[in-house]
């Protein structure tokens, strides 16, 4: 192998290796939730629910709260969050849907629901989830970016061997024209 090629094909790899690290670096951010309660509850007449969860660490929970008309709305919903010793949010959800977020630390937390089913069968529906996302960013690379870095790669990979395919055929093509003239003397 020629040595000026090595160093040719190890320098293109580290441009293709560069342009992959910057891709990755300018690839805006996205942020990873933790589902830490869902659920979906069919009630009748009048009930209550206290749900529990823990979150690690300070950060947002994004809750979304829906009053499913199944078979009718329900005629009323509320939600509150809390800890042991105070209340952090609360909601009321008459017809269809509502949201909230809380900031929030480290701790146990607890989700109490109310619903008063309505109509005829005296039974409905509702739906809640909570999300959780840290106050850091987690830095997770975006589709397109991904994209850009795997075209890079192999681009950086094959650019040196397409090149190397030439010189190849370029030096076969010389043996060629080479062989006749061994062949006569």
């Amino acid at each position: 192998m020629n040595v000026s090629l090595f160093y040719r094909t190890i320098v293109r790899t580290g441009v293709g290796a560069t342009l992959a690290v910057l891709c990755v670096l300018a690839t805006p951010n996205a942020r990873a939730d933790t589902v830490v309660l869902a659920q979906t509850t069919m009630i009748s007449g009048t009930e209550s629910t206290v749900d529990s969860f823990t979150v690690p660490t300070q950060g947002t929970l994004n809750i979304q709260l829906s009053n499913i008309p199944w078979p009718e709305a329900l005629s009323s919903l509320n939600f509150m969050l809390s800890t042991s010793s105070q209340v952090l949010a609360s909601m009321s959800v008459p017809q269809s849907s509502n949201s909230d977020s809380v900031q929030v630390g480290p701790g146990t937390y607890f989700a109490n629901l109310t619903g008063t089913a309505a109509g005829s069968l005296n039974v409905g529906l509702y739906s809640v989830t909570i999300d959780f996302q840290p106050a850091g960013v987690v830095p997770l690379p975006t589709s397109g970016g991904l994209l850009l870095i795997g075209l890079l790669a192999v681009l950086a990979l094959t650019w040196p061997l397409e090149k190397r395919k030439g010189e190849r055929h370029e030096d076969a093509v010389s043996v060629a024209q080479a062989q006749p003239a061994l062949a006569t003397t």
